[in-house]
């Protein structure tokens, strides 16, 4: 079979920004080996694997439902945001949403590892052309920790009073680490010994690790982070939508980010000193027990597009 795919930077409108992902579009028929060794090939932090849901009739309120499965160049992971928003985006240009082009918003149930996920793409009012595409996270689920501070400062190469004091350190659902440092400047100037930060994430059992400020160039943007995962394969990931999620839920619970009306919105900036950045936007809600729901939010272009040929 030949597999149509596309090469699309997730948050961003500038080609060779935001993150990178390749998208199969029409999946099945692939093994679990075959997709491995293709994401290993693409060599992106993440492909996304797109196949027919596993409840053909399920998809509730939503236009349409799907499958996404995501593979890094080493192993499949359970969730991926800036895969997510582009195999939305490659679904939506490929003509796959064509009979709902005309709504408001297409509504799109994803089918994944980590259960279900909603994805929406919006028009957005300022460009004609322009499509917004959210995607509701799975609940946070956020817990203290209280990490080697010293181990991981000689892996980072900074010492260890570069953190921050005022904001605690937490633990994902996903398993991975978000901690701060003190600025922007110390933020971007690290340079780690990825051999000593797989050592200290294993031993940490964490998945990898999100370094963020809130001291940031601009009010607008309130946070700016870093994100490492040697042991997936991926040294550093320049836009990392998955976790951003919960820095976001987290700013919100600390009292960085205030909430009104249930609601707070924010712009977060995730990227490679002198290389790819992005921007992603949060929506964080609170209930009225207390709980917290998160949606990311971002743009996304096509850089290249093609037919992959099974050998």
């Amino acid at each position: 079979m030949d597999y149509e795919h596309y090469m699309i930077d997730a948050f961003t409108t500038e080609p060779g920004m935001g993150n990178a992902a390749a998208v199969l579009l029409d999946a099945r028929g692939l093994t679990d080996g075959q997709m491995q060794k293709i994401a290993t090939e693409f060599n992106f932090s993440e492909t996304t694997f797109i196949l027919p849901p596993d409840k053909e009739d399920d998809a509730g309120d939503a236009d349409i439902s799907v499958r996404f499965r995501w593979f890094a160049p080493t192993s499949e992971v359970d969730l991926c945001g800036h895969a997510s928003v582009a195999g939305l985006h490659a679904m939506y240009v490929s003509g796959r949403l064509d009979q709902w082009r005309s709504d408001p918003a297409i509504h799109v149930r994803i089918e994944t590892r980590s259960g279900n996920l909603n994805g929406f793409i919006e028009p957005m009012p300022s460009d004609t052309d322009g499509r917004m595409i959210w995607l509701t996270l799975p609940t946070p689920t956020l817990s203290p920790q209280e990490p080697n501070w010293s181990a991981l400062a000689a892996a980072l190469s900074i010492t260890p009073d570069a953190f921050c004091e005022n904001l605690p350190a937490v633990r994902t659902r996903d398993g991975d680490l978000i901690a701060f440092v003190q600025d922007v400047a110390t933020l971007n100037g690290i340079a780690p010994n990825f051999d000593r930060l797989a050592t200290f994430l294993t031993e940490a059992g964490a998945r990898g690790l999100s370094l963020a400020t809130t001291s940031t160039l601009t009010p607008s943007v309130a946070v700016q982070s870093r994100f490492f995962a040697p042991n997936l394969g991926v040294n550093e990931d320049p836009v990392t939508g998955s976790v951003t999620g919960p820095l976001a839920v987290h700013l919100v619970q600390q009292g960085v980010v205030p909430i009104q009306d249930g609601t707070a919105g924010l712009a977060c900036v995730q990227g490679i000193p002198g290389g790819r950045t992005g921007m992603v936007y949060a929506l964080v809600q609170r209930d009225e027990q207390n709980e917290f729901a998160v949606r990311i939010g971002g743009r996304a272009i096509v850089t290249d597009k093609g037919v992959l040929h099974e050998a």
